[in-house]
């Protein structure tokens, strides 16, 4: 009986170890996540800035910058293809009207990220199209990628974009809403 107690403390003892463990060993985890993520989109974004700053007749839209790039999920490489098709036949413009990359038309200075954060399963990635740096009388929201693990990579899954409506009230919008036209 004595020795079947020390075992079942025993077995106690190192499951309470164990996830002891882990849960120092989570945190450290996560932060080697965040900073490979930030360091991977900080370089891809820097390079899409620059291909945007710089325009040639070759340069890549930012869906076949970010689809041959792997930047992106299945899921909204899908709706931007869908919408790439949708302007083709509508003559030039299909829902979505910027550069979801730097959430405008013009770009000044390279994108930036401002910063990561996980969110359960997710990561948010805030980023700045740095415009108030040019244009003094712009509003300027940063605005963030939420960011899935598909295949073992951290993708784009979606965009949360806001700007002030003229009464100054910030006004929200994703992404997907804009490609699924739930948004005017």
């Amino acid at each position: 009986m004595k020795k079947c107690r020390i075992t079942i403390h025993l077995a106690m003892f190192l499951i309470l170890l164990v996830g002891c463990a882990d849960s120092m060993l989570s945190p450290a985890h996560s932060a080697d996540e965040a900073t490979e993520l930030k360091a991977r989109y900080e370089k891809l974004l820097a390079d899409y800035s620059q291909i945007v700053l710089h325009p040639t007749n070759k340069s890549p839209s930012a869906t076949e910058y970010a689809v041959k790039n792997n930047m992106v999920s299945k899921e909204l490489a899908g709706l931007l293809r869908k919408d790439d098709d949708l302007a083709k036949k509508e003559g030039g413009m299909g829902y979505l009207d910027f550069d979801f990359l730097v959430n405008g038309q013009d770009l000044c200075k390279p994108v930036k990220i401002v910063g990561v954060a996980k969110a359960n399963a997710t990561y948010a990635m805030q980023v700045s199209n740095r415009i108030k740096e040019c244009c003094s009388d712009c509003n300027e929201i940063p605005y963030s990628f939420v960011m899935v693990n598909e295949s073992g990579a951290w993708k784009i899954d979606d965009a949360i974009y806001a700007f002030k409506d003229d009464a100054g009230t910030v006004q929200k919008f994703t992404l997907k809403d804009i490609l699924n036209g739930k948004v005017d």
